[in-house]
């Protein structure tokens, strides 16, 4: 299904900058941005000389993250057609127990939960556990993907995001024929990602994407069979 595969590639991916709105084709400009009011992480983060390691340890630190909470918001327009909104939701409860719910766009609701090995995708409102033979031969490594994906990264100075003060980082990135620009947000205290903005193109489809980063977020992720 394709909707499904994409839902797991944004998923993998876009854990940050993708998420960023990176991968396919989402929201635009301003939609509220959850700050979350503490993590795992502990202290406070300093811009260094390197930019790119800046930004990678930022992302690295999702790893540690759970629980928390990414909402995308991207709006797409194609060949001058109106633009067409999407909002992601995406609940990680664990590295490998996570729900992604997309709405809005052509095709209207979609769910996806995935606890251990098990994988359910929920379409017209119906759940249905997906098959995982090759589990382990589809298994991503998101670190490497998002280091092959993120270009040519750039301290931009400091900035307020809803009170709370961060170091902005700019890039571009390249993946699976997208390109396009992004700027994340890495807050301060303990230099974890709270936002993230992007713009990407893919033949005549633009779109632009917003993230918010929510931590210590009320995330339960449970099979629904």
């Amino acid at each position: 299904m394709r909707v499904i595969f994409n839902l797991k590639l944004i998923t993998t991916v876009l854990m940050v900058v993708m998420v960023c709105g990176a991968c396919k084709t989402k929201g635009s400009g301003s939609t509220s941005t959850v700050v979350g009011n503490s993590s795992s992480a502990s202290a406070p983060f300093k811009p260094s000389s390197d930019a790119r390691k800046d930004l990678g340890d930022a992302l690295h630190k999702l790893s540690n993250a759970f629980p928390y909470r990414v909402t995308e918001t991207t709006t797409t327009s194609a060949g001058g057609q109106a633009a067409n909104e999407t909002t992601r939701v995406l609940d990680f409860a664990a590295a490998d127990r996570y729900r992604v719910k997309l709405t809005g766009g052509d095709g209207g609701e979609v769910e996806l939960i995935t606890i251990g090995d098990k994988n359910y995708s929920k379409e017209d409102g119906k759940w249905t556990e997906e098959p995982n033979a090759q589990k382990q031969n589809q298994k991503v490594d998101v670190e490497k993907n998002l280091a092959d994906a993120i270009k040519d990264v750039t301290y931009a100075g400091p900035e307020t995001i809803n009170g709370v003060s961060c170091f902005v980082y700019n890039y571009t990135i390249q993946m699976a024929g997208y390109a396009g620009t992004g700027k994340t947000c890495v807050r301060a205290s303990d230099g974890m990602p709270i936002q993230s903005d992007s713009e990407f193109k893919y033949k005549n489809v633009e779109s632009k994407s917003h993230v918010g980063y929510e931590y210590k977020a009320d995330v339960k992720v449970e099979a629904p069979m």
